[in-house]
């Protein structure tokens, strides 16, 4: 058992466990995207493939939809329980319907039984990852050396991004080696399956984590707060840095929807790649987005955090059409170009928006205000994200229409960074 007096000693202990919940949570979470052309088949299987698309982005976005509900029930237990209670709870959360998805029948063999069943375990799913991705970057920001914070923050993110890397892989495995009839029979449930399995390691692996020192001690001086909610919606302050997690969540869930989730589905059905091509070229921009990530979250820790987010942002801005022109060139040189400047910038941006979203809060309401914030951000502005894009190439007839989606989130990083205080080397 560790103790929460040795975390330098344990130092990798800590952070494989800390970050192990947040890979497998964005694995299964996210599975559902990569899968979604075999998926609206077997779930909405309608003549309008466009229409079977679509609804099986939206069963997508009322999962991210639900992600606050779970930011407040765990907020609640993490700040009231301890930081490493609610993450094992919301790893046993998210195993159950993600073996209950791997499960369901289809459309064909149960009717409109099927289409049902797969929302509420979308839902639940979404409950369950609510608290997961913000509670790892809380933990390792109260375990981190203050010199250090960014970059043991950025491995949250990164566990993140391999978890999708792990998730697109799959789901490029099991659309390469399955027929189509073997794929919508039984193939596609494997990615759900190793999903449950790796819950399950993950829970083994969080069950013996230390509780982080701050909390242990705000805890003890019975200071820990029971009512989060009422004082983030009450202290005009506290709201205030409530509104500006919200927004940078928001620009972060466009931009990293349209980057990773969304672009082997426009890639297929809009620039004519095949399936397996499209996800090959996801998957390799995902692995270096990790590495990125680290780089960035070093250097983060000595440069001015607010230089990073206008430079991301400007840049995002101005390079935003000229991006999705390569994309829909037809030319794959320059859709590697293209998703390679989107990557250099979108992993500029995040590290150091992540770090400042766990700073902006005092550790008795941490988990809440972050988990909250952070959560409605992904939900309103991630979560609809491929919905709002499909949606704007429908209706414009325009395959470079979701560059001004991409311009929006930029204008809000920009605009965010006046709210930030810079608290590098400092203790939060």
């Amino acid at each position: 058992m560790i103790t929460a007096s040795q975390p330098n000693k344990n130092m990798w202990r800590i952070i494989i466990g800390g970050t192990i919940g947040n890979l497998t949570e964005w694995y299964n979470f996210l599975l559902y995207g990569f899968l979604a052309a075999v998926i609206s088949k077997e779930f909405f299987p309608f003549e309008n493939e466009l229409l079977s698309l679509t609804l099986t982005f939206t069963v997508f976005a009322l999962s991210f939809i639900v992600r606050p509900l779970g930011g407040i029930l765990f907020g609640w237990i993490g700040d009231t329980y301890g930081r490493q209670k609610a993450l094992v709870v919301s790893l046993v959360m998210i195993g159950i319907p993600t073996f209950l998805i791997g499960c369901l029948p289809n459309y064909k063999t149960i009717g409109i039984a099927s289409p049902i069943l797969l929302c509420i375990f979308r839902i639940l799913q979404g409950v369950s990852a609510g608290g997961e991705h913000t509670g790892s970057a809380i933990y390792m920001a109260e375990l981190a050396p203050a010199k250090h914070r960014t970059l043991w923050v950025a491995t949250v993110p990164t566990s993140a991004a391999l978890g999708i890397l792990f998730s697109s892989a799959m789901a490029l495995l099991i659309v390469s080696s399955f027929n189509s009839e073997q794929l919508s029979a039984w193939g596609w449930r494997l990615g759900y399956w190793v999903g449950t399995l790796l819950c399950v390691i993950s829970i083994l692996l969080r069950v013996g984590l230390p509780e982080t020192p701050d909390f242990l001690k705000t805890h003890a001086a019975g200071q820990h707060n029971r009512y989060p909610f009422k004082q983030l919606i009450t202290d005009r302050n506290i709201f205030r840095n409530l509104i500006t997690v919200f927004f940078l969540a928001s620009a972060w869930g466009i931009l990293y929807q349209i980057l990773f989730i969304w672009m082997p589905t426009y890639l297929t059905h809009f620039q004519h790649l095949t399936h397996s091509n499209a996800l090959f070229i996801d998957s390799l921009y995902i692995l270096i987005f990790a590495g990125l990530l680290l780089c960035v979250g070093y250097f983060a820790d000595r440069i001015n955090r607010k230089f990073l987010l206008r430079f991301s942002s400007f840049s995002l801005f101005v390079l935003a059409i000229p991006i999705f022109l390569m994309l829909s060139s037809g030319k794959l040189w320059q859709i590697y170009l293209a998703l390679g400047i989107f990557t250099f910038l979108f992993s500029i941006f995040l590290p150091v928006a992540f770090v400042s979203m766990v700073e902006s809060f005092d550790v008795k309401l941490r988990y809440t205000g972050l988990s909250l914030g952070f959560n409605f951000g992904l939900a309103i502005f991630g979560g609809t994200c491929p919905l709002v894009v499909t949606w704007l190439i429908e209706v414009t007839s325009n395959t470079i229409s979701p560059a001004f989606y991409m311009m929006l989130a930029a204008i809000i990083i920009l605009l965010t960074s006046f709210r930030l205080q810079d608290k590098r080397g400092q203790n939060i």
